[in-house]
């Protein structure tokens, strides 16, 4: 598996710099409501674009999740007790 890994880690580094190479042109970049302009080379700008997204989407799917993980805690939570307590009635039981 670690191979595999590597390989695809590989082949996605060498497209993401066969990328950079082929779009290093510089593009005018500016947020509407501010005067600022920043002029940065166009393979930044999208990759720039991309991580954003990305973090956005993890931040979202993060908070959609939300709800499950504090079940699952609650169901865990309660297996345990249920768990304690069969160990004390099998116990109780065993005494007799």
């Amino acid at each position: 598996m670690k191979l595999i890994n590597s390989i695809v880690g590989a082949v996605v580094a060498l497209v993401i710099v066969l990328f950079a190479v082929s779009n290093r042109e510089q593009v005018a970049v500016e947020l509407w409501p501010l005067p600022y302009q920043l002029s940065l080379a166009l393979y930044a700008v999208i990759l720039l674009a991309v991580l954003i997204g990305f973090i956005a989407g993890v931040i979202a799917s993060w908070m959609v999740g939300g709800r499950r993980r504090r079940e699952l805690r609650r169901l865990r939570r309660e297996l345990r007790e249920l768990e304690q307590s069969a160990g004390r009635n099998q116990m109780g039981a065993l005494d007799k």
